[in-house]
């Protein structure tokens, strides 16, 4: 599983995110990945998800959140999202 955060680095709540995020991902044992989106690969990835705001939050490919969560909201977006993820595959 890899986990996509989309941001604009110089954008405080993007820190924030990331923080947050990066610890999530290393407790479900996740890739993490951190993506600029003013550089030209990342505008085309959200281009592709549709984004309209940053930070935001992707699970292989799939945006599951925006903006910045605390790190018990964040786990649980994370649990939606795998829970819906493995039962798609049922």
């Amino acid at each position: 599983m890899e986990l996509q955060l989309f941001v604009l680095p110089s954008f405080a709540p993007c820190l924030e995110a990331e923080r947050v995020w990066r610890e999530v991902a290393t407790e479900a044992g996740a890739e993490f990945v951190v993506i600029d989106i003013d550089s030209e690969p990342g505008r085309a990835m959200a281009a592709k998800l549709g984004l309209a705001m940053v930070p935001a939050i992707a699970v292989d490919g799939r945006l599951i959140a925006l903006g910045v969560q605390s790190r018990e909201e964040a786990r649980s977006v994370l649990a939606e999202a795998v829970s819906a993820v493995s039962g798609a595959h049922r």
